[in-house]
């Protein structure tokens, strides 16, 4: 048509009753009737999704004409979604013929995976509804797919609200939720929803961070105490290698003091204080172990390391549980409580065994504050099988590990800056897509997000559920 010019000739069909319009943001794999039901000619909106150049099957006639006898077989129903097309199969080939062999109708797919699913046997958590067609759009929670989720927004948007309510579904489908919470807005309004909660506070773990899980290995203890120096380095940053090095021969030596030596194993653990205990014993302290004790001291003044053990685990508790980060204002205490809790649901996670179902969420409402966290993109690559799903709702995406994005399939976006947009498009979209998709994220109105499902090629434009 551009080529030729006035020279062009449309394709021509005996039948003229139908109409097509192109919407570029149409997304849905089905055509969508736009014409009242008493017009002669029946006018469909179809998006850019099933053109030739897509991701989708290959676009012959005959192919064309098999999917619209099928797309009329079984297809889930759409108020909006012209119900009388004519099954007779000559009829669809000169459709297919007006339609210039492009792939425009398919059969029905679930938009989280290209394949046929049996959707009644799936579990899914409705995020809200399609802009477009008005039916639902849901996120399959299931080990047989990915079941992670990475919500992005600025304050404001919808993020909270959309939090209690996946936590309201979830809870009903016998979903524990178990929420690191950066503000008190989500304690009460989870509370209302779905019943009593159990609280977790800084001042009492519930646990030993120094707990071997594998006693069957005389040397686990060496584990143990390598992951710990890993988490006060990321909980101090500006903590140097030999600093967070004198930290892992502390707890060694903790270790070594009550039987553990690499051979034997002890008969118990050390208590968690007691490697601050050999610290604070060097005779002649240099600088860097002055200032690192500093530290150390800083959380002991809130009574850190004084550890409750015998609490239940969160992976045991009959109620859903909320960690109240808010309730200390002090940041490095945020990170150690975070970390430490998070190690040990890490630790605990491989007890379990291996699920057929998911039975709990780890959620993190300000997620961007754990971003430190190497475990988390851990986490996400190894929970699925033990029946664990993760989401993580954050004002910002450019702090997250680039191994994150890779073990997390289904992405909600809510308005962004332009930079956090750039970071988060870049790993969810294709080149193509980027700019256009950037500027849609920039200008998102309040409680509508852009979802990113996993196996679907386009975005669905979403209005999100409320808690009414």
């Amino acid at each position: 048509m551009v080529e030729l010019g006035g020279s062009y000739t449309f394709s021509a069909t005996k039948y003229g009753d139908r109409g097509w319009v192109f919407c570029p943001e149409y997304i849905d794999l089905s055509p969508l009737k736009i014409s009242p039901d008493d017009w002669n000619t029946s006018i469909f909106l179809f998006g850019p999704g099933l053109l030739p150049d897509s991701r989708s099957g290959d676009g012959t006639l005959e192919s064309i004409a098999s999917r619209l006898t099928a797309n009329q077989v079984g297809r889930p129903p759409y108020n909006s979604i012209e119900k009388s097309v004519d099954s007779n199969s000559d009829r669809l080939m000169a459709d297919a013929k007006a339609l210039g062999n492009s792939p425009l109708l398919v059969e029905q797919h679930p938009r989280q995976d290209c394949r046929p699913v049996d959707n009644s046997m799936l579990p899914l958590v409705q995020l809200g509804t399609d802009v477009f067609t008005d039916s639902e759009v849901n996120w399959t929670l299931t080990t047989k797919g990915n079941p992670h989720l990475l919500i992005a927004g600025l304050p404001g948007m919808g993020k909270t609200t959309c939090l209690l309510n996946l936590c309201r579904q979830m809870a009903m489908m016998d979903v524990r939720p178990i929420v690191f919470s950066y503000h008190q807005d989500i304690d009460s309004g989870l509370e209302d929803l779905v019943g009593p909660l159990r609280f977790v506070d800084f001042d009492g773990l519930g646990f030993n961070p120094l707990t071997v899980s594998n006693h069957a290995s005389p040397k686990a203890y060496l584990d143990v105490a390598g992951s710990l120096r890993d988490i006060f380095a990321a909980i101090f940053p500006e903590l140097g290698d030999l600093q967070c090095e004198s930290i892992r021969r502390a707890i060694k030596e903790s270790f070594h003091e009550i039987g553990w030596n690499g051979t034997v194993i002890g008969a118990r653990e050390p208590e968690f204080r007691r490697f601050v205990e050999i610290l604070r014993d060097e005779r002649k302290p240099d600088r860097g172990l002055r200032t690192l004790l500093d530290r150390l001291s800083e959380l002991d003044d809130y009574g850190f390391f004084n550890v409750e053990a015998g609490q239940a685990s969160l992976w045991k508790s009959d109620r859903p549980a909320v960690i109240r980060i808010h309730k200390t204002q002090n940041e490095a205490l945020q990170r150690a409580f975070t970390s430490l809790v998070f190690y040990g649901l890490y630790k605990d996670m491989f007890s379990r065994g291996i699920q057929e179902r998911i039975t709990h969420a780890l959620i993190f409402d300000e997620a961007h504050r754990a971003a430190g966290l190497k475990l988390v993109p851990t986490m996400a690559k190894e929970s699925r099988k033990y029946g664990i799903s993760l989401v993580v709702a954050s004002q910002e995406a450019r702090d997250f590990n680039a191994s994150l994005f890779s073990a997390i399939a289904n992405y909600l976006v809510l308005r962004l800056t332009e930079a956090d947009a750039k970071a988060l498009v870049r790993n969810v979209a294709t080149a193509k897509q980027e700019r256009s998709l950037i500027d849609r994220i920039k200008q998102m109105p309040a409680f509508r997000a852009l979802y990113f499902g996993q196996g679907s090629p386009r975005a669905v434009s979403v209005n999100l559920n409320s808690l009414d």
